[in-house]
């Protein structure tokens, strides 16, 4: 039997006292006040910073070696040198890229753009790419988003008469390139006073260095801002301080842009007639740009962000679209076949970090894989690539559990690795796997108790108090992303009223819920009969977010399900019986008076035997199971022990899908000894 993910609800600690005197001293609504609390904004520079319109942009020439990068650029162009600016194949990098490119060009430098391909050559300077550029007669490099390593291979630059200025973001090594400068506020000698820039944010500070002491900020970024925008927030960088304004900017612009690549796209993300906020940036443009760049066809990207043939820039559009198509295609495949390895060898989905592999699956959508993987199983996720000799793989981790420090343990396996606690990849020999996945797991055995997916609430609402007047007090919180994330809401004691599907496939739940007499209604998108337990009469708790609908010109608010559970139901409570279960599935040492308190009883079988037989066939969410069985006092554990003996000895059987599980009981001749079961056995032993 598969575990799928349970949430922890975790409600953010509310001071109302000092929400009222956040309001009283910058004269704002008690509601946007108390908001402001909950995220531990309470000084009043942070306040004003946060709610204002303006902000100073700070001076480039804050960071170390821009003056060497500006007076090396500013030579090459002088001198009409072959300038290459050399990118990255993701938004960010790609953003990057176009923005410098046009940039150099209007300027009327001698420039072209190279973008390693992301299959054969990899992320960053290559020597290949290199020897490609010694031949087009470039003599001077610049990176974006990229080169911060590049040690080895700015040293072969140089060797063949190539300079290279470094413009990046990401941690720099202990021994830097011998580049003619290096830009990138993680320097542990830069003074920039924002140090949290996407590789885009780090490239309109050079444009901004470029433009000299006089440069008007307002009207590069009228020109670039949406480049930026689309960069910063593919790169999920946190949405504060600098990068807010940035992206602000963008959204302000980005509807009026004259770049016709991004009007193409803004078109097929279908979002020339809609309001354009953060949240469809990053989940209906990024995704496109990012489709071609995991297939290896970044070049033709930046050709469309720099184009101003409107026949090309439609034809470029129309490959990038098939390539997103392309590219969940490939995705869906891969997720299908490590779903199939997980049915197959169910122990996996019981270790501390989820480990999948799988015959050459495309190296550039296993990140993605590893991604959904991880939101179904509420497990740090490592998703690998075998290609002859040599395995790729992509993690993705939770919140408290470093995947990037797990890899770094095992180093001495490795070809190459980096990335950060939550995303990193490395390569390692095909023969080292086994030993590779072995001491992960050990290493998470020693980490303690592994974290687990929250589903984090701002703040307690009550029903009566939602109107659309709450979503215009937030408005001056927006734009939402990284360490500012939308505002989720906790509704309590609601109870069911009346369960609609609705749209062309019914695949979306409309619910009218009350308290009090007092009723609201709540959408909960892709979501089908099938997929929903819950029943009329029943009380729970919501997770929601506020949205603002439009219809015929009236505007209204709508609520959007995150969350549902009974009310009253402690998940924390199942999630730490999970793990006492799938300790018992490792064979792992359980503390007798633990295995004790949740060994079934015959009385227990009969329980849920009945009650299976009774609703059978079902499709159950297995907190909803649980919470049917209170009565009775059965554990989680208990209940996910009894459903694998009963699956072991085919009394039911057994499917797990999204988040549900189908049961069907099985017709039996004559008596069926549970106990026969091997989790049984290990219990009894």
């Amino acid at each position: 039997m598969r575990i799928l993910k349970i949430k922890n609800w975790h409600l953010a600690k509310l001071d109302k006292v000092n929400a009222q005197k956040i309001a009283c001293q910058n004269n704002i609504p008690f509601f946007l006040a108390m908001m402001l609390d909950v995220r531990n904004i309470v000084d009043e520079k942070s306040i004003h910073e946060l709610l204002s319109d303006e902000f100073e942009v700070s001076n480039p020439f804050e960071f170390i070696d821009m003056d060497k990068a500006v007076d090396r650029i500013q030579k090459a162009i002088n001198s009409e040198e072959k300038i290459c600016v050399y990118g990255d194949y993701d938004a960010d990098g790609v953003t990057s890229t176009a923005l410098l490119y046009l940039y150099l060009e209007n300027c009327e430098a001698n420039v072209i753009y190279y973008i390693p391909d992301r299959n054969s050559e990899g992320y960053g300077l290559n020597f290949s790419a290199i020897d490609k550029l010694f031949a087009e007669k470039v003599s001077l490099i610049i990176t974006v988003d990229n080169g911060i390593s590049a040690f080895d291979e700015v040293a072969y630059a140089n060797s063949l008469g190539i300079e290279t200025v470094i413009t990046d973001h990401h941690q720099p090594p202990e021994l830097l390139p011998n580049a003619v400068a290096i830009v990138d506020p993680h320097r542990s000698d830069c003074k920039s006073s924002f140090k949290n820039l996407a590789g885009v944010g780090v490239v309109f500070k050079l444009v901004c260095a470029l433009e000299g002491s006089f440069a008007d900020v307002e009207f590069i970024l009228e020109n670039y801002s949406d480049l930026i925008l689309i960069g910063t927030i593919g790169d999920v960088v946190p949405l504060i301080g600098e990068n807010r304004y940035l992206v602000k900017q963008g959204l302000k612009y980005i509807k009026n842009t004259n770049n016709l690549g991004v009007q193409e796209i803004l078109n097929l993300a279908k979002l020339t007639e809609k309001p354009i906020n953060s949240t469809n940036i990053a989940f209906n443009v990024v995704p496109r740009i990012n489709a071609s760049g995991r297939l290896s066809f970044s070049k033709k990207l930046v050709q469309l962000l720099t184009s101003e043939n409107q026949l090309e820039v439609q034809n470029i559009a129309t490959q990038v679209e098939d390539d997103n198509i392309k590219r969940k295609e490939i995705e869906n495949e891969i997720l299908l076949q490590a779903e199939e390895l997980l049915k197959n060898e169910p122990v996996r989905a019981y270790q501390r970090v989820l480990i999948v592999e799988g015959e050459n699956w495309h190296p550039g959508v296993i990140g993605i894989v590893a991604a959904r993987l991880l939101e179904k199983y509420g497990k740090p996720t490592i998703v690998i690539s075998k290609m002859d000799v040599v395995a790729r793989g992509s993690c993705r981790s939770i919140e408290g559990f470093s995947l990037y420090e797990a890899i770094k343990t095992c180093a001495k396996y490795l070809v190459r690795f980096g990335g950060h606690p939550l995303a990193a990849g490395f390569e390692l020999k095909c023969d080292d796997l086994n030993k590779f996945k072995n001491d992960i797991n050990n290493f998470a055995k020693n980490f303690g108790v592994m974290p687990c997916l929250s589903l984090n609430i701002d703040c307690k609402l009550n029903s009566e108090a939602l109107s659309l007047d709450l979503i215009e007090q937030l408005e001056p919180l927006e734009p939402f992303g990284k360490d500012n994330p939308e505002f989720t809401f906790g509704l309590y004691n609601m109870k069911i009223c009346d369960i609609t599907f609705v749209g062309a496939e019914k695949n979306h739940l409309r619910l009218t819920l009350s308290r009090n007499s007092h009723k609201i209604t709540a959408m909960k998108f892709f979501t089908t009969a099938q997929d929903f337990s819950y029943e009329f009469n029943d009380e729970v708790d919501l997770a929601v977010k506020l949205s603002k609908s439009e219809f015929r010109g009236q505007e209204s608010l709508t609520l959007i399900i995150d969350g549902i559970k009974f009310s009253g139901l402690d998940n924390k409570l199942l999630i730490d019986e999970q793990r006492v279960y799938e300790s018992i599935k490792r064979n792992e040492q359980v503390n007798s008076k633990l295995l004790q308190e949740h060994t079934p009883s015959r009385a227990d079988f009969s329980v849920l035997y009945k009650f299976l037989k009774a609703n059978n066939p079902i499709n159950i969410d297995i907190s909803v199971l649980y919470y049917r069985l209170k009565d009775f006092k059965i554990s989680f554990c208990k209940l996910l022990i009894m459903l694998d003996a009963m699956a072991e000895c085919v009394l039911i059987t057994m499917e797990t899908s999204a988040d549900m599980y189908s049961i069907n009981v099985n017709p039996v001749n004559g008596k069926v000894d549970l106990e026969s079961s091997v989790i049984m056995k290990f219990l009894r032993k």
